[in-house]
């Protein structure tokens, strides 16, 4: 299980995450060259020409958040077609080091595999990151998927995640009315903020490095031992190292791990529906192997997950329902997942594979209790 809520390691507290915050190219700028390595669907694009709009976004095919974007971005590539040029350029598929000619293979076949789609120009970045580097570095953005617009005039005035204002900001571009000097500045604003927060985050994986140390070496009571100074002077990283106390104590005490989910759900980690669901999941995951996992405590720390989500988040209510399966509740089960099913509709930020994996599993909740 690797979607959504589901997904929060020790170094990155949010999908897609990647380096960055050199801003050279800022709202404003005038667009970068399109330096593609290869098109893979569409009609080429050799330059920005003077009076149409552009917007050129940036994804991978490993990407969760990418692929929820790709259905949004072809119904505003329909909605704006003959006004606006939509083009996906697939970055970050490999490190530079392990690139090799399978890559652009690799984007080719899901582009054909999502069809009418992903209706719009595709292309793929090459073994030199050019436009990785030309437009996503160079505008210090920290992760995918991004969109930069560019209008008539060539020049970059809006940049930003493909699900967050992208489709007003287009229309306004087209129609002469977006405010570039106002986009500027909560550009900038947000660069600023995304530097202090890239900084804190340099501060917080040099104070997990002993932990990481002691991990490699098995030395987990040590490792516990870090973790536990780490949430007693850093509030903002103390549920982050809660969950990774869990996983710590998952390789030598099982019962000691499921006590502090325990405890953690009662305290430190309470309001943090990620982490909540992330130590629930981890109890009822067949690919887990637990020896002992305590289903009981599973169903108390997603109960708590979903209450601190808001007590409707799909995800949280899968987590909990399985929670119930695994402890031998059918009726909660079933009764719980048809409420995870019932919130998928709708539901953009959650890609088409976590929706089905979803419903197969309240099918099979349903078998089971028809003694299928």
């Amino acid at each position: 299980m690797k979607f959504g809520l589901r997904i929060l390691t020790a170094g990155a507290l949010a999908l897609c995450a990647l380096a960055g915050y050199t801003a050279d190219l800022s709202i404003g700028s005038t667009a970068p060259p399109l330096k593609i390595a290869k098109w893979i669907k569409g009609n080429p694009i050799a330059k920005f020409e003077k009076g149409k709009v552009y917007v050129v976004e940036f994804w991978a095919t490993w990407c969760g958040p990418c692929k929820a974007s790709i259905p949004h971005l072809t119904e505003m590539a329909k909605k704006y077609a003959g006004k606006a040029t939509f083009t996906g350029v697939s970055v970050y598929e490999v490190p530079k080091a392990q690139w090799n000619k399978d890559v652009h293979a690799k984007v080719a076949s899901f582009v054909k595999d999502m069809g009418a789609k992903m209706d719009y120009n595709v292309a793929a970045d090459g073994e030199d990151g050019v436009m990785a580097d030309t437009w996503m570095k160079a505008a210090g953005q920290g992760g995918i998927p991004t969109a930069f617009v560019v209008n008539q005039d060539s020049k970059v005035v809006w940049i930003g995640h493909p699900m967050v204002g992208l489709d007003e900001v287009v229309g306004k571009v087209i129609e002469g009315k977006f405010d570039v000097k106002a986009a500027k500045a909560q550009f900038e604003k947000e660069q600023a903020e995304a530097k202090l927060e890239a900084e804190k985050m340099k501060k917080r994986n040099a104070a997990l490095q002993p932990y990481a140390e002691a991990m490699r070496a098995g030395k987990y009571a040590d490792a516990i031992a870090v973790l536990d100074k780490v949430m007693g002077s850093d509030p903002e990283m103390a549920t982050q190292a809660a969950l990774l106390k869990f996983n710590a104590l998952l390789q030598s005490d099982e019962r000691a791990a499921m006590a502090w989910a325990d405890e953690a759900a009662k305290g430190i980690a309470k309001d943090d529906p990620m982490v909540l669901n992330q130590m629930a999941w981890t109890i009822v995951d067949d690919q887990s192997k637990l020896k002992k996992p305590d289903f009981a405590v599973a169903i108390r720390v997603a109960q708590q997950g979903l209450a601190a989500a808001g007590g409707e988040d799909p995800m949280v209510l899968d987590t909990l329902a399985y929670a119930y399966f695994k402890n031998n509740e059918l009726e909660k089960a079933i009764e719980t997942q048809e409420k995870a099913v019932a919130k998928l509709d709708g539901n953009a930020a959650m890609d088409e594979e976590m929706k089905k994996e979803i419903r197969d599993r309240l099918a099979m909740f349903k078998a089971k209790k028809k003694g299928l």
